[in-house]
């Protein structure tokens, strides 16, 4: 197993991984290159790709918390080493990159129909449901309905108005 980083997060995932989750001590290394690959490409099915960066981060963090989770709080006398809560502090660490991971991939409102192209795409569209609305949908020319091009008005011959 290997442990690399070049300390350019932007040169790669895994470089961007390990500095996202703090995994940047090589005297103190918590996760190999295989294993962050491996996150990586069961978040973004590839095991480079920088997409999912922050919902890799987050996996590993939880892969880091259960890993030191393992280790037991010791205490000598007055002297006392938690280790419980390194875990502890992944585990909000994983809290945080999913938190972001959301504020990053957060969905974006569409109202369509309100331009000018859009309806026209929309009225282009044969494969559109065409249950709604709209403009000339009564017009009925074996009636008598037709509608003047220029002002795009529905006339319906001589009645209440005459």
């Amino acid at each position: 197993m290997t442990w690399t980083y070049s300390g350019d997060p932007a040169s790669s995932a895994r470089d961007a991984i390990r500095f996202l989750i703090g995994d940047t001590d090589t005297t103190d290394q918590l996760l190999s290159d295989e294993e962050i690959a491996w996150i990586n490409y069961e978040q973004s099915g590839s095991s480079t790709s920088t997409t999912d960066l922050y919902y890799s981060a987050h996996y590993a963090c939880h892969a880091v918390g259960a890993k030191l989770s393992r280790q037991a709080d010791k205490q000598i006398g007055d002297l006392s080493v938690k280790l419980s809560q390194k875990a502890a502090q992944y585990r909000l660490l994983a809290n945080d990159l999913m938190a972001h991971a959301n504020r990053q991939s957060a969905p974006i409102p569409y109202a369509g129909g309100i331009s000018v192209s859009d309806k026209q795409i929309d009225l282009d569209n044969s494969d559109l449901d065409r249950t709604w609305f709209r403009s000339g949908q009564f017009q009925d020319v074996r009636d008598g309905g037709r509608t003047q091009t220029i002002t795009g008005i529905q006339y319906f011959g001589p009645g209440a108005d005459r």
